[in-house]
């Protein structure tokens, strides 16, 4: 008995510790964590809009919230990203990095999902 109580509490406090590093998935890059994104059936990405050190490796983690397939794809960069048929309910990662200041754009490629406005921005400075 006393090492079922010893597991639970050890487990207890291992889940204490995830859920206490878990946060929201802000719209800011820090150093060495991923940033989430979700794309969603009505044509949008959470967030729209992602602030990112210029010359730093972020990584992407993209979640389809929908049903259908979507992609997150970004243009421009020194290295792109390019997640393309994602799932529902699936997520896949890549890196993004841009050494240069500016305004990345990202988008879905599925057949309309763009021109609906399934468009963000990556916004390197």
């Amino acid at each position: 008995m006393r090492h079922v109580r010893a597991a639970l509490f050890g487990g207890l406090v291992a889940g204490t510790l995830l859920i206490g590093g878990c946060g929201s998935a802000g719209t800011e890059a820090a150093t060495g964590s991923a940033i989430a994104v979700t794309g969603s059936d009505t044509m949008k990405y959470a967030p729209d809009t992602i602030n990112v050190p210029a010359g730093q490796p972020v990584t992407i983690a993209f979640k389809n919230g929908g049903i259908i397939a979507h992609d997150f794809i970004t243009t421009g960069a020194d290295k792109n990203v390019k997640l393309v048929n994602v799932g529902s309910g699936k997520q896949q990662t890549a890196t993004f990095e841009a050494n240069k200041p500016g305004t990345y754009q990202f988008v879905c490629n599925q057949p309309g999902h763009k021109e609906a406005g399934m468009e963000g921005k990556i916004v390197v400075s």
